[in-house]
């Protein structure tokens, strides 16, 4: 394995602005909790220039409400991301099972990392019913899976990220 050491003269410095751009995806539904986790990924862990890549799955899209209803909700985080953290946002409305269809946008566009809430459920809930962010924990196989957790695992400091800014 090599690997790659830079030597500096004592009068240079280091350039540490030259970051990567990075491809993160944003798995978002018109929940609270992912809200928060929207919040957290755009606050905590997206950097200026990344591209955050929303996405919304619908079951049919077909049905203009639904359609017009999920357009608005990726309107608004869009310009929230602009607005807060200087990233470029890119949206994406998906038809199908959402578990499957995060996995499918995983694929395409071989993010860092795929952020999503969490329902809350409870593990017997999950097992029945089944869990989105359980699904792409399991099948996500080109990026990790970050599960931000709801708002009453403790965290206070992503509540909303209505007027704030990040300092560059």
């Amino acid at each position: 394995m090599s690997m790659r050491m830079q030597t500096l003269n004592e009068e240079e410095e280091y350039n540490w602005t030259q970051r990567p751009v990075r491809d993160v995806i944003v798995a978002v539904d018109h929940g609270p909790k992912s809200k928060h986790a929207f919040d957290w990924a755009i606050l905590h862990f997206c950097r200026p220039g990344d591209t955050v890549h929303l996405v919304h799955a619908v079951s049919s899209l077909k049905n203009n409400i639904v359609y017009d209803v999920s357009q608005t909700l990726l309107e608004k985080l869009s310009s929230e991301a602009l607005n807060v953290s200087k990233v470029k946002v890119m949206t994406r409305i998906v038809e199908g099972d959402a578990g499957k269809a995060i996995c499918k946008e995983a694929e395409k566009v071989k993010p860092i990392a795929v952020v999503m809430g969490t329902r809350g459920r409870s593990l017997m809930q999950s097992v029945l019913k089944g869990s989105v962010s359980e699904y792409c924990f399991h099948n996500c196989k080109v990026s990790p899976v970050i599960i931000v957790p709801g708002i009453e695992a403790g965290e206070e400091s992503v509540n909303s990220l209505e007027n704030r800014e990040i300092p560059l």
